[in-house]
């Protein structure tokens, strides 16, 4: 179901990447690496956010968000795991429900098939991202949820 160039495009792609990510396992690369300012920079633009929710997401304070935007320094390998996260499930809910606009809508209302929860919130674990990515499987093939 997760179709990486998604993830690539939604992440700058190959100009803000720095090459080309075709699979997971360039994406662990990446994420080890840590992923640059202007890719974070590109997500936020996307997901269009303030800065006080960027950084909850990255799950670091609004402080030291400003202090990367200043530096234009790498993510940490955590910040960059997290910003990996949540590009795929942005990129996973607008394959499934067709449009970024109904994604973004989609995942920021409570859901009943997550019980009563807003995606978004729970994308700051795996477990909780999981929860996601399985419902967005079962609206993808019909099951009711």
């Amino acid at each position: 179901m997760l179709v990486e160039s998604q993830v690539a495009n939604i992440l700058g792609g190959e100009r803000l990447l720095g090459r080309a990510a075709k699979s997971l396992s360039d994406f662990d690369a990446l994420v080890r690496e840590g992923f640059t300012w202007a890719t974070a920079s590109h997500l936020k633009v996307c997901l269009n956010v303030s800065d006080r929710r960027f950084a909850s997401f990255l799950e670091i304070s609004p402080r030291s968000l400003g202090r990367l935007k200043k530096s234009r320094s790498r993510l940490s390998i955590t910040a960059s795991d997290r910003l990996f996260r949540l590009a795929r499930i942005v990129s996973l809910a607008t394959l499934v429900l067709e449009d970024r606009e109904k994604a973004l809508n989609w995942l920021n209302t409570p859901q009943v098939g997550l019980g009563g929860r807003k995606p978004f919130d729970l994308i700051r674990t795996e477990a909780g991202t999981r929860e996601v990515e399985d419902l967005l499987g079962r609206i993808e093939y019909g099951v009711v949820s």
